[in-house]
């Protein structure tokens, strides 16, 4: 997983939680669905946590991630963790909108699309990344175009996700690039 100090000096702890299985999937329409393919992929524990910098005129346009997203899943196997990952891979763009950009302390996310695969250098055992964008106004009515890149990373039994939030523009891809490079350090030394 990913530390605060790892986000960065200024960053905050928005939010953090541990997740059992009968959590995730309750969370889900399909919910009887989703726990047969938890057990089918011997997956374990999920952990979500979210770091945000403070709010600032020099987030916007300027490529600095405004906010930091991710979330490590361990499974039984390094085979439940690639049948899991591919699954994810194969989601609908709607579906992934819905689970990796989220509202909060206000914030309002509309018009929200994904582009999959985009270039990214591999990562882990298997990796591929994408791009969400659309309109975030926040609790004061400013509103502006968002920008998120999503690496998903399989690194042995170790599932994650390492998403970061810029605004106006994409964010720094050296930024990413050493986030997910530490998350994967993390899940191959602990996975």
């Amino acid at each position: 997983m990913l530390q605060l100090a790892d986000a960065g000096p200024t960053f905050a702890q928005d939010a953090a939680a541990a997740q059992t299985n009968d959590e995730l999937a309750d969370a889900r329409p399909d919910t009887e669905s989703a726990r047969k393919q938890y057990a089918g992929w011997g997956q374990a524990l999920q952990y979500n946590v979210q770091y945000s910098a403070p709010a600032a005129p020099d987030l916007v346009f300027s490529g600095k991630i405004a906010r930091v997203m991710n979330t490590a899943t361990l499974f039984q196997s390094s085979e439940g963790a690639a049948a899991a990952l591919a699954y994810t891979r194969d989601l609908a763009a709607a579906t992934v909108a819905n689970f990796l950009v989220n509202e909060a302390a206000g914030t309002k996310i509309t018009d929200t699309q994904v582009v999959k695969d985009i270039a990214f250098p591999a990562k882990g055992d298997e990796s591929f990344a994408w791009r969400l964008t659309g309109k975030a106004t926040f609790a004061d009515g400013f509103t502006v175009t968002f920008v998120a890149d999503a690496v998903f990373v399989r690194a042995g039994r170790v599932n994650g996700n390492v998403t970061a939030v810029a605004y106006g523009q994409a964010p720094k891809r050296d930024d990413l690039i050493a986030l997910a490079d530490t998350f994967v350090e993390r899940a191959m030394a602990h996975g």
